[in-house]
């Protein structure tokens, strides 16, 4: 696939799959068996993408993501994003705080045969919780 093509599938995660509420893509623009990665001592680590759309849907309905800056070399397509979201579900055994909460970080996607087959996500987990008020400031 060319460097276009992995960028293409890559917005299509962040357009269509989050900002649309397109769930159903997933085994559009994802490998069957897509690996996440997090970093140690994040917050949340679902098992699976579905998991955590729906986790996130649940939670942040009206999340939306801003793609800053899109590179890609390769096979690998590095994003830097932010989002703005409201907390009107449960997250975490917490319940809703109805706070309005952003976000940013970087994700870099390894691209296979047009869909994404790894995903490496790093945000600021510590200051989510700290805007939701689940931790002190």
């Amino acid at each position: 696939m060319s460097v276009e093509a992995n960028k293409a599938v890559v917005t299509r995660y962040w357009e269509d799959f989050w900002n649309q509420k397109q769930g159903d893509l997933i085994s559009e623009i994802t490998t069957e068996d897509l690996q996440l990665h997090f970093p140690p001592g994040q917050a949340h680590q679902p098992p699976s993408l579905k998991r955590w759309f729906e986790t996130a849907q649940s939670a942040f309905p009206d999340v939306h993501f801003t793609m800053h800056d899109l590179i890609a070399e390769g096979d690998i397509v590095v994003c830097r994003w932010s989002y703005v979201a409201t907390n009107t579900g449960g997250f975490l055994g917490h319940e809703a705080t109805n706070l309005r909460v952003t976000d940013q970080g970087i994700n870099m996607f390894r691209v296979e045969n047009g869909k994404i087959a790894e995903l490496w996500m790093s945000g600021d987990s510590l200051g989510l919780l700290h805007q939701l008020g689940v931790l002190p400031s």
